[in-house]
């Protein structure tokens, strides 16, 4: 029940939380057949629930098991089809209640059931596949053990985001192509530890395909910074708000790959090239979405603008103070950044609805006892009015920097986009 509510409620979650969500299958996930996810872990909690959110199949969930403590919380997380595993660091005593979770997991994939693992083992704010560790392998190849042989695909899932812990950002998932754990029988029959590493191996190589993946951590920042710019020349629409369309992580995918490839001299030129801009943009005080976003600034959004303002001053009033309280709450419990976006997007889904549904209950009470239902209608109408308000928004920012871009001389222009040009010429 609760694992229905979550992914219910979830949807318009990550509706507020990204400007878009990009969902993309190389291979469709099958519905009748034992099926391990192996994903890659750039946030806490946000990957694993975004895949149970729109994913279509149900899915098992392995997780840490160091937040399995308190009788309401282990309610709550089963409810959620979480399992724990527990590593060194939970104590000795904890590692052997892994076997149980193993014996869950092996029963799951004999009844045909979805068990997504998040296969590097720890999770870092990066755009960075890490070293896939061996125990996505060993459950495979356990659950044969246990209950003979069985058509176990293993589907590697790559999750990138444009910036895992900025609100209004992009979020794209890229779905693999299925592992038959049957090519590795023969070698496992041989020799059992020999089978794990190539499986390993092969989640490693083919995850590596689906995740925006930065080679040199001391390349992190400018790199970030070059596809943060010429991510702005990328139009989407607003709707739908979530595509299966992937021609961002393409373009964003290729282009880190050829960074990574650049010789130090080559790296040289983009930085230096990418600093003149910047301290071009500072001058002017401009963001570059107003450069590469100038025709924003049109007489279409203008109207938009003046027309949709009454609505949006509706939408925020109604809506800011549980998006204020989600932000608050991540900014005050969260030291890891790793969590930020996690604890952010929990406390809304919590909070928000709490907070809906006391606004509903006064105006109910009021509508009963006034005869007046008004208020009950605006009530029923929040969620639109905030979603507006989110839109309305992101068009505002957009315009505004065009509007600051149009506003410098026509020299000013030039040199700005003569930067530009020669930086992206590079990448």
């Amino acid at each position: 029940m609760l694992y229905y509510l979550v992914k219910y409620l979830g949807k318009p979650g990550f509706r507020v939380n990204f400007k878009k969500i990009f969902l993309h299958y190389q291979e469709a996930i099958p519905d009748n057949k034992p099926v391990i996810l192996a994903v890659n872990h750039p946030t806490a909690f946000l990957d694993p629930v975004l895949l149970g959110v729109y994913l279509k199949r149900p899915t098992h969930f392995i997780v840490r098991g160091d937040i399995f403590k308190g009788k309401l919380i282990l309610a709550a997380l089963a409810g959620l089809k979480m399992l724990p595993i527990f590593r060194f660091r939970d104590g000795y005593a904890n590692l052997k209640n892994n076997q149980a979770t193993m014996d869950t997991v092996y029963k799951k994939l004999q009844d045909k059931h979805c068990v997504m693992v998040l296969a590097e083992g720890e999770t870092k704010h990066e755009k960075r596949l890490r070293s896939i560790q061996k125990g996505t392998a060993r459950m495979a190849f356990g659950a044969i053990e246990a209950y003979g042989e069985m058509d176990i695909l293993v589907i590697p899932v790559g999750v990138n985001y444009t910036d895992s812990h900025a609100f209004r950002s992009f979020c794209m998932i890229e779905v693999g192509k299925a592992i038959p754990l049957s090519e590795f029988m023969p070698v496992y029959a041989e020799n059992p530890r020999k089978a794990i590493n190539h499986l390993t191996q092969r989640i490693q190589k083919d995850l590596r395909k689906l995740v925006i993946h930065i080679e040199n951590e001391e390349d992190d920042q400018w790199v970030n910074r070059v596809l943060e710019i010429k991510r702005n020349d990328f139009k989407h629409t607003v709707f739908p708000l979530k595509s299966g369309d992937n021609t961002l992580w393409k373009s964003e995918f290729e282009r880190v790959e050829r960074m990574n490839s650049f010789t130090e001299e080559q790296k040289n030129k983009v930085q230096a090239a990418l600093e003149k801009y910047d301290q071009q943009l500072k001058k002017y005080a401009l963001e570059d979405e107003g450069v590469a976003r100038a025709n924003a600034f049109n007489l279409l959004n203008t109207l938009f603008l003046l027309l949709g303002f009454v609505p949006f001053i509706v939408g925020y009033i109604l809506n800011i103070l549980p998006l204020w309280f989600a932000e608050n709450t991540a900014k005050k419990k969260v030291k890891k950044i790793e969590f930020y976006s996690s604890v952010r997007f929990g406390a809304g889904l919590v909070g928000y609805p709490i907070y809906w549904l006391l606004f509903f209950l006064i105006a109910l009470i009021t509508g009963l006892f006034s005869n007046n239902y008004w208020g009950l209608y605006l009530v029923l109408a929040m969620p639109f009015f905030g979603f507006f308000a989110l839109i309305y928004g992101d068009i505002y920012l957009r315009w505004n920097r065009a509007r600051k871009f149009a506003s410098l001389p026509g020299d000013a222009k030039e040199q700005l986009y003569e930067s530009r040009k020669r930086l992206l010429n590079y990448i």
